[in-house]
């Protein structure tokens, strides 16, 4: 069993938020560790003791990144309870991620960098999550850490409480592309068009599809209210395809027809 201190003051204070506490602290085993806990209200606790807690779906996503070889902060645990003085809350704790900061703190500095930032790797990894059927949710550049630059940067992904599962490849479908387009809106201060068309490139898109995307970003508004829709979207669709994977799985041996195909 692992076990942490509720006692951010002890470890190293990384944001301290009205709903959200974020410290690091040594576990007993020697490893450094990242605790994050979302304070809630009763009402929102009891009512996520029935839809689901943000931590699980965020340990849940790491851990599938995980599995897949896909960089990313490797998940510990999570828990939920009363912490005392924080209240009613969630936690989620994952491992440490050494000499890293932000995608976006990085380039915020990036002037003071002296070598270029190559986001080819990036891309490539994106490909790969899409592959699998993993679709982030939250791909911003504030949900990305840069762990070991400037020698050899890994791009490492953070936060997926956003994130959903397909039992299919979903490149090229919508859940991806707004994957790509909260990626690329944030990129596109830093960077000029030809070098974001190269990286989606790597994604492996093609020229059309890239122009149209490009195109498509120009007119981009990343809002709140657009992230929620979109979520209650892809919420709908996730469901639908975990009951067309357990229908197929479990349909009578008759009921299948050859030449047949669902649409």
């Amino acid at each position: 069993m692992i076990a942490i201190e509720l006692n951010p003051t002890r470890g190293g204070l990384i944001k301290n938020e009205k709903g959200t506490l974020i410290w690091s602290e040594a576990l007993a085993d020697g490893r450094q560790a990242v605790a994050k806990l979302y304070r809630r209200s009763l009402a929102t606790w009891c009512r996520s003791l029935a839809t689901g807690f943000r931590v699980q779906r965020e340990f849940d996503g790491l851990s599938q990144l995980e599995a897949h070889g896909i960089p990313c902060s490797v998940p510990l645990f999570w828990c939920y309870g009363h912490f005392g003085l924080h209240g009613w809350g969630e936690i989620l704790v994952t491992e440490w991620v050494a000499q890293s900061q932000t995608l976006r703190d990085l380039l915020m500095t990036r002037s003071e960098v002296g070598k270029p930032l190559d986001l080819a790797p990036l891309f490539a990894d994106v490909a790969r999550m899409h592959a699998v059927g993993i679709h982030h949710g939250g791909l911003r550049m504030r949900n990305i850490l840069v762990k070991d630059f400037p020698e050899w940067p890994v791009f490492v992904f953070i936060d997926m409480s956003r994130f959903h599962r397909f039992p299919q490849d979903i490149r090229g479908t919508r859940m991806a592309r707004y994957d790509l387009m909260f990626l690329c809106q944030g990129l596109l201060p830093y960077f000029s068009e030809d070098e974001i068309l190269l990286w989606l490139a790597g994604y492996d898109i093609s020229e059309s599809k890239r122009m149209d995307l490009l195109a498509r970003l120009k007119r981009f508004r990343s809002t709140s209210f657009l992230r929620r829709c979109i979520g209650a979207e892809f919420n709908g669709h996730a469901m639908m395809a975990r009951f067309l994977t357990f229908f197929s799985r479990n349909a009578p041996a008759n009921q299948h027809h050859s030449g047949s195909s669902f649409h």
